[in-house]
């Protein structure tokens, strides 16, 4: 009888060690899942800044007629600096382009042969966050406006 008790403590012992493994291997693979969502709730906040960054850069071109005139004096694209400071995390750019006239259309309340032509800008903003020279997300935002002036 004692023989037959010596082997069953050895067979708990064994599935007891199959048991603890098992929790072993789940609580592991629970850990690397939390990680990877904080990765991702991560990643999902930087690309925000940088995207209402790149936004803001292009309300802050648009607000300024400045930027209008000086485009439409040149069809090189111009790089323009925001008039705001990006949050410490992300950076900020922006440029104008003058994409070319078209005549006054009807719908305007300038009528056509006014002496007015319509300026096609494109205007593009740009946000950028970096950790050292690696660049962890960027943003681009890019529109196109009509700007009605005197020829």
């Amino acid at each position: 009888m004692n023989s037959t008790i010596a082997r069953q403590e050895g067979a708990i012992l064994v599935t007891t060690l199959i048991i603890l493994l098992l929790l072993t291997v789940l609580a592991t693979s629970s850990f690397q899942s939390s990680t990877m969502q904080e990765k991702m709730a991560a990643a999902s906040a930087q690309h925000s800044i940088v995207f209402q960054t790149a936004e803001s850069v292009v309300e802050d071109i648009l607000n300024n007629d400045a930027n209008f005139a000086n485009a439409s004096l040149t069809s090189a694209t111009l790089d323009i600096t925001p008039g705001f400071t990006a949050t410490t995390l992300a950076t900020a750019s922006g440029t104008i382009r003058q994409r070319g006239l078209t005549n006054i259309q009807n719908g305007y309340s300038i009528v056509q042969n006014s002496g007015f032509v319509a300026y096609v800008f494109e205007v593009t903003g740009r946000g950028r966050m970096q950790r050292d020279s690696t660049i962890v997300s960027e943003s681009n935002v890019a529109q196109g406006i009509q700007w009605v002036a005197p020829r």
